[in-house]
C-alpha cells in the first residue's frame, strides 16, 4: 500500500467514524427517550385506572333507590 492510498483511505475512515459515532449517540438518547416515555405512560394509565374506579362507585351511588328516595325528599 502505498502512501497515496493511505492518505485517501485516513480521511474516508475518519468521516466514516465520524458518522458511526453520531449514528450510535442518537439511538442511545432515543432509548433513554423510550424509557422515560414508558415509565409515564405506566403512571397516567395507573391514574385512569383510579379515575375509572371512582367514577363507578359514583354511578352506584347516584344509581342507588337510597339516593333517589332522599333526592325526592329534599325536593317536598
Amino acid at each position: 500500500m502505498n502512501t497515496s492510498t493511505l492518505a485517501l483511505l485516513i480521511p474516508i475512515f475518519a468521516i466514516v467514524g465520524g458518522y458511526v459515532v453520531a449514528i450510535m449517540k442518537i439511538r442511545n438518547k432515543s432509548v433513554g427517550l423510550n424509557r422515560e416515555q414508558e415509565a409515564e405512560n405506566q403512571a397516567l394509565r395507573a391514574e385512569l385506572a383510579s379515575l375509572r374506579q371512582r367514577i363507578e362507585v359514583l354511578e352506584q351511588l347516584v344509581t342507588d333507590d337510597d339516593y333517589q328516595l332522599k333526592r325526592e325528599f329534599k325536593r317536598v
